[in-house]
């Protein structure tokens, strides 16, 4: 099977998921108990009793539930995913979604950059190290992060950097937001992300203050993951630097680096990718907790609003997205899979 045709198929097949999920998350979200009424938000106090009539027709909300999620989709498809309630004064759920979104994938990035740069070279030292002293330090660092709970790391940096240093008049970082209020509005915003926005519109004050918003979140979201990371590179190159092929490119004489980064990296960097880009889809599905304890404005943020406020409009837009988000990665992954490995054929 050619590759584009095995792209092809797999998206003809994220199709039906997409459409699973949607069923699913339909019937949990309109039903659990507690939820606001899904026409609440349509309606407002000037409207008359015949009017709020005709809304909930219109929307079949007097339909029985599996009749419902078919005028839900022709919504979507529509391009009206419902308005939120009003602990987002009512706006459309996809305008609030977008206008956080951007915001989760700065730390999203920022995140995954954070940890493939710290536990991919750990994970590599350990494995050629193995059983040295930077070995035995690095398997701790690892299970430390692996234990850590997100929670707890986040608010010891907040104390450290933020409340300690302040305290002690040093230079601390930001605990809180993406940007400071004094330069929110300060430039355009192309993309919605804070630093890549502050770089088009050449406003460096506005690209440091948002570099350094974003240094303890990603930190926290790194710290927690690469353990991961860095215990599955070493464990697979272990099991790489074992294979006859290595011990033949060793008695031709080549040098160590070649013979690591070359053959053996390669090989053992399959198990790693697909960690890595698991770990950015759940981010860009929103790392709640630590947008939580960072109070980021991300979709993470906004959802856990929607779950206290019952609001099942933005609720199913984001089980959807990061949903989407979780099916394409898993693809580019396996496409990689293939560029890294030439014996991997589909």
């Amino acid at each position: 099977m050619r590759m584009y045709e095995y792209i092809i198929r797999r998206l003809i097949l994220s199709v039906f998921v997409l459409f699973g999920v949607s069923v699913v998350t339909f019937y949990l979200a309109r039903g659990f108990p507690g939820a606001i009424s899904p026409w609440s938000s349509y309606i407002n106090s000037r409207m008359t009793a015949q009017q709020i009539q005709m809304v909930i027709h219109e929307h079949g909300f007097d339909q029985p539930l599996y009749i419902q999620y078919f005028y839900w989709l022709r919504d979507v498809f529509d391009g009206n995913w419902g308005q939120a309630g009003q602990w987002a004064n009512g706006l459309p759920v996809y305008q609030v979604f977008m206008s956080r979104f951007p915001n989760t994938v700065e730390l999203a990035l920022v995140g995954v950059v954070l940890t493939i740069a710290v536990g991919l070279p750990l994970g590599i030292v350990s494995a050629v190290r193995n059983n040295r002293p930077v070995d035995h330090a690095s398997r701790v660092f690892s299970l430390t992060g692996i234990s850590t709970p997100t929670y707890w790391f986040g608010f010891l940096l907040q104390l450290v950097f933020f409340y300690y240093f302040f305290t002690w008049g040093l230079p601390y970082l930001p605990n809180r937001g993406v940007v400071s209020d004094s330069l929110q509005g300060a430039v355009t915003p192309f993309t919605g992300i804070p630093i890549l926005d502050g770089l088009l519109n050449g406003n460096l004050n506005y690209f440091f203050d948002a570099a350094s918003h974003v240094v303890l979140p990603a930190v926290t979201l790194s710290f927690t993951s690469l353990g991961a990371l860095t215990r599955l590179v070493r464990a697979s190159m272990l099991e790489v630097l074992r294979q006859d092929y290595i011990t033949l490119a060793r008695s031709k004489g080549l040098l160590e680096r070649v013979v690591i980064f070359r053959h053996a990296l390669r090989n053992a960097l399959i198990p790693a990718l697909t960690v890595s880009g698991l770990l950015f889809a759940g981010l860009l599905g929103g790392a709640v907790v630590v947008e939580y304890v960072f109070s980021w404005p991300g979709v993470g943020w906004v959802s856990l609003q929607a779950v206290f406020q019952g609001d099942s409009n933005f609720l199913m837009l984001y089980s959807l997205v990061t949903a989407a988000i979780i099916v394409f990665a898993n693809l580019i992954v396996d496409v990689l899979y293939a560029a890294v490995d030439p014996r991997i054929k589909y």
